[in-house]
């Protein structure tokens, strides 16, 4: 294979595909109002390939994503360890991934209370670390996100990094919109973690201090830079557009998957 093939080839394998949230397309079936399947195949035919699920959701429901082509994302969990070790919850998640032919489990951890001691801090990083190392021995890839409230025990780059430190085996589900919501640089954010970034949530923010939803690339966060970096770093995962509490949900998902495949072509 010549240099150039080789180089062709490269690029192409380390193309991130994109997904989106199940709840995004529950909330076009109800501001549209059609059904579920219909709001399924309507986003199905933008262009996107994978979905992001719950874990409680319906076995029918992923029947019929199964049946319409959509690809395995991710899985989240709401698993509180804050409140404790949580096996019931843990032992739920890991059968929902074996059941449906999940490997990426985006877990949120609960919030501290206010003023949290420093040994419930650090029983919850073991709680985690345990879960992730339980979860990876069964081919699960246990992730956290940079979550939006600063009670989280992931909240910013640095609690990341305390529980990054405490478990080997925990990987990063990068959130852009979040670390703009923590006052850290997304950039700088992403080349921390790159080698902790497993999944990656594209959220979009209109201002330093306005929160709304936006269609991903019509805000202030550096989408194509983000993309480009990822791109070039051989990141070949899901970018997953966010933009929960849109109004106009469908229109929303639209603009998004054009914006982001028009980053992805300017990285090549």
């Amino acid at each position: 294979m010549t240099a150039a093939l080789l180089w062709s080839a490269t690029t192409l394998a380390a193309q991130p595909r994109i997904s989106i949230f199940f709840d995004h397309v529950a909330e076009i079936a109800r501001q549209e109002n059609i059904s579920v399947r219909e709001a399924c195949e309507r986003v199905r035919k933008l262009g996107y390939e994978g979905i992001d699920v719950r874990v409680n959701m319906k076995d029918t429901d992923l029947r019929m994503l199964d049946s319409l082509g959509f690809e395995n994302a991710s899985a989240i969990a709401d698993i509180n360890f804050v409140r404790g070790e949580q096996r019931e919850s843990c032992r739920q998640a890991i059968d929902f991934m074996h059941k449906h032919g999940y490997t990426r489990l985006l877990v949120i951890p609960g919030l501290l209370p206010e003023n949290a001691s420093t040994q419930l801090m650090e029983d919850v990083c073991n709680r985690i670390a345990a879960f992730a190392k339980e979860a990876s021995g069964e081919g699960i890839d246990v992730m956290v996100e940079d979550y939006d409230n600063p009670r989280s025990p992931c909240y910013n780059t640095m609690t990341l990094d305390h529980l990054f430190a405490a478990s080997p085996r925990l990987n990063h589900a990068f959130d852009t919109g979040n670390y703009l919501f923590c006052g850290d640089d997304v950039m700088t954010a992403l080349h921390h973690f790159r080698e902790r970034i497993h999944h990656v949530h594209l959220k979009d923010r209109k201002a330093e201090h306005d929160y709304a939803s936006l269609p991903i690339g019509t805000g202030i966060m550096p989408l194509k830079d983000v993309v480009c970096e990822l791109v070039r770093s051989g990141y070949d995962g899901w970018l997953c557009v966010e933009h929960f509490g849109a109004p106009h949900m469908l229109d929303f998902a639209r603009l998004s998957i054009n914006n982001v495949k028009e980053a992805l072509k300017e990285c090549r």
